[in-house]
């Protein structure tokens, strides 16, 4: 009877079909304490980045392949190896209690860089940006909104990849197309969003201009008046009034004070603005 009863239990238990952050649980809980320490915080990560809301089973290759180009660094470093090595593990464990049908260990490699030890050997420092507040949180937005959106391009890939075959499939295609173009993306907001110095205005001189400065500029032959808000490159946005410190009128006027008229190169011929406003 004992034996009878205990079959049923395995059966459901595999069958049901398990969210990746309950997966994470159950791995974490029966790991040995001292490979938890080390291992957690990178397996934690992972499953932030799938969403850690997804079934298992809904997780595709071309998940990991994503998640190896971005985390896994291109170099055979000890960091990057062991940062792999913890999600790998992870992955094989799920394969092993049947969680999942594919062994999705196998699309996390290491691929070393022929300049792997220049690459070590010098590294490139990395420079802060920095950005308004308003900037800081406009790009968090987009942020946020692009890792919905990549999920939900991963729900159009398969969808595409049942229908029929995929060496003709446009649908399938357009949507690894569109999941290219917001990793990029993501890639790029998280970079700028990790080395962001949020701008402090309180103790700049409000009379001169500096990065975050709102400026009124009138132009001297017809008194028309603009304005804007100076920013990094990474924040400009013409429609939204804010331009770049290395913009034509930007650079320009970076660092002059108010009151001061400066000449600047446009498609127009040369202009003089007057800083009339500044704060």
């Amino acid at each position: 009877m004992a034996t009878t009863s205990e079959a049923p239990e395995t059966t459901q238990e595999e069958q049901v079909a398990l969210s990746l952050n309950e997966a994470f649980q159950t791995y974490v809980r029966q790991m040995p304490q001292d490979a938890k320490k080390s291992a957690q915080p990178e397996i934690a990560k992972f499953v932030r980045w799938i969403g850690s809301a997804r079934l298992i089973d809904s997780i595709i290759p071309s998940e990991i392949g994503e998640y190896n180009e971005i985390f896994g660094a291109k170099t055979a470093t000890r960091d990057a190896k062991e940062r792999l090595t913890a999600v790998k593990l992870f992955l094989t464990f799920l394969k092993k209690k049947e969680h999942i049908e594919v062994n999705l260990a196998q699309h996390l490699r290491l691929r070393k860089s022929r300049t792997a030890s220049k690459i070590i050997a010098r590294p490139t420092p990395t420079r802060s940006v920095r950005l308004t507040q308003s900037g800081y949180n406009e790009m968090t937005k987009q942020l946020a909104s692009l890792q919905g959106e990549r999920i939900k391009i991963v729900s159009d890939i398969q969808r595409a990849a049942a229908d029929g075959d995929v060496r003709e499939n446009a649908p399938l295609e357009a949507a690894r197309e569109a999941q290219g173009m917001a990793m990029g993306k993501i890639q790029e907001i998280e970079a700028t969003l990790k080395v962001a110095v949020i701008i402090d205005a309180k103790g700049q001189d409000s009379n001169r201009v500096h990065i975050g400065s709102k400026i009124e500029l009138t132009e001297t032959t017809t008194d028309k008046t603009v304005k804007y808000q100076l920013v990094e490159p990474h924040e400009a946005n013409p429609l939204a009034s804010k331009i770049s410190i290395v913009s034509p009128v930007g650079s320009a006027i970076l660092g002059h004070r108010l009151g001061d008229e400066v000449k600047v190169k446009t498609p127009r011929g040369q202009q003089v603005y007057k800083i009339s406003k500044t704060s």
